[in-house]
């Protein structure tokens, strides 16, 4: 097993940001993320703790502490355990496995102690695992997720690929921009956007703390629904992706009367960077403004969101949480929309997987996250409500007059 020498790095921007809010609230378990690999087949156990073992090994932001301010340290490898859990025997296995996962999500992380993630095989039936793996934000955000599924997934499989690239580079970088040329274009290029930024509109009334115990409603499609919205794309010359977030502010228009919405939209911002290959953590909340008069089509909306979004994208990297506190504002955007049009295939060993995502961090009012669909398989669309701001009911309704609209967008756009 690799072991890293012991020594103190600085922080980068995202664990900066990441490691203030937890300070904020150091019980809570907001930053936690999480997902569940469902495998379709039976799971040889040493086998796929090897795979875990040299993956969470090679995995280096795994094994930072975070005792002092502005720092992280670099510790050991220490000895990792994959946890087994059996709930084949439950009358409804599947509800007894995400109620454990549930419970684990909801537990707190040290940052100064760790450990820093946890993993666990949960065999739902002779034929049916579920791999969980859940870690800090500080550490782990969904792309870092997805990288060690696809390694599990070659090593258990078999094959031995390419290792993941070292972190160090990645905090060098971070620490680099945040002293250059770039950085101050980027920071004058954000406050010039929102000099005159309207305040974010939701829907609904108040503000809350960030929550971990998030309400989710979930919805998945048929596949002629990504068809319909490809249909729609095609006309602004756009992507589905922004076809969606048009939807959203739309909806917003409808239910508020409002002529402007300012959405988040989470960016991975590592195209171009030493972290394509590296399981950590950057990425970045891109508020984004978008004009919604009354009368503007579907089709327009969508133009214009892909416009702005082409914009403002060479900046991505300038913090959110920065230009939040320099704004002086509590809050930069409403509803988050997380377009997630990644499909990839998972397998170990010939059986087939789908990662399901649990939690992706905190949610401060509303996140609406757009799956595009794995295995030939439709989107599928998860509302995750503040439950100090919605309650179930609420939910239900939106999502379904939501879900209304984006089936007309074909007729109406």
């Amino acid at each position: 097993m690799t072991a890293f020498s012991t020594s103190r790095w600085p922080l980068s921007a995202a664990q900066h940001g990441i490691f203030s809010a937890h300070q904020a609230d150091p019980g809570g378990a907001a930053h936690n993320v999480a997902e569940y690999v469902d495998i379709a087949g039976p799971v040889d156990h040493d086998r796929f703790e090897a795979a875990t073992r040299r993956a969470v090994a090679e995995a280096e932001a795994l094994h930072m502490r975070f005792a002092v301010v502005g720092c992280q340290d670099v510790v050991a490898v220490r000895p990792f355990q994959l946890e087994t859990v059996d709930v084949s025997a439950s009358p409804d296995p599947l509800s007894a496995a995400l109620a454990w996962m549930r419970s684990d999500l909801a537990d707190p992380v040290s940052l100064a102690e760790g450990p820093l993630f946890r993993q666990a095989l949960i065999t739902v039936s002779a034929e049916r695992v579920l791999w969980y793996h859940r870690s800090h934000r500080i550490a782990l955000d969904r792309y870092g997720l997805f990288l060690m599924d696809r390694r599990v997934s070659e090593l258990y499989s078999g094959l031995d690929g390419e290792p993941f690239d070292p972190l160090r580079p990645v905090v060098d970088e971070d620490v680099a921009y945040a002293l250059s040329a770039g950085w101050r274009r980027d920071r004058r290029f954000w406050l010039d956007r929102f000099a005159d930024a309207p305040m974010p509109i939701s829907l609904v009334e108040g503000t809350a703390s960030p929550s971990a115990g998030v309400l989710r409603r979930t919805v998945e499609l048929p596949r002629t629904a990504l068809e319909d919205w490809a249909e729609v794309a095609g006309r602004c010359r756009t992507s589905w992706s922004a076809v969606v977030i048009a939807a959203v502010a739309a909806y917003l228009r409808h239910v508020t009367g409002t002529s402007e919405v300012v959405l988040g939209v989470p960016r991975m911002c590592r195209r171009r960077t030493a972290a394509l290959n590296v399981p950590c953590s950057t990425s970045n909340t891109m508020p984004l403004r978008v004009l919604t008069p009354p009368g503007a089509s579907l089709t327009e909306l969508a133009g214009d969101i892909a416009e702005e979004v082409k914009v403002c994208q060479p900046h991505e990297r300038y913090r959110s949480e920065l230009l939040r506190h320099e704004l002086h504002v509590p809050r930069l955007y409403g509803p988050v929309v997380d377009i997630n049009p990644i499909s990839y295939e998972l397998a170990f060993d010939h059986h087939p997987a789908v990662a399901h995502t649990l939690a992706a961090g905190p949610v401060e009012d509303l996140t609406i996250t757009v799956h595009g669909g794995q295995g030939g398989s439709g989107p599928r669309i998860d509302f995750d409500g503040n439950p100090a701001l919605y309650s179930g009911d609420d939910l239900t309704v939106h999502q379904q007059a939501f879900l209304d609209l984006l089936e007309t967008a074909p007729a109406f756009a």
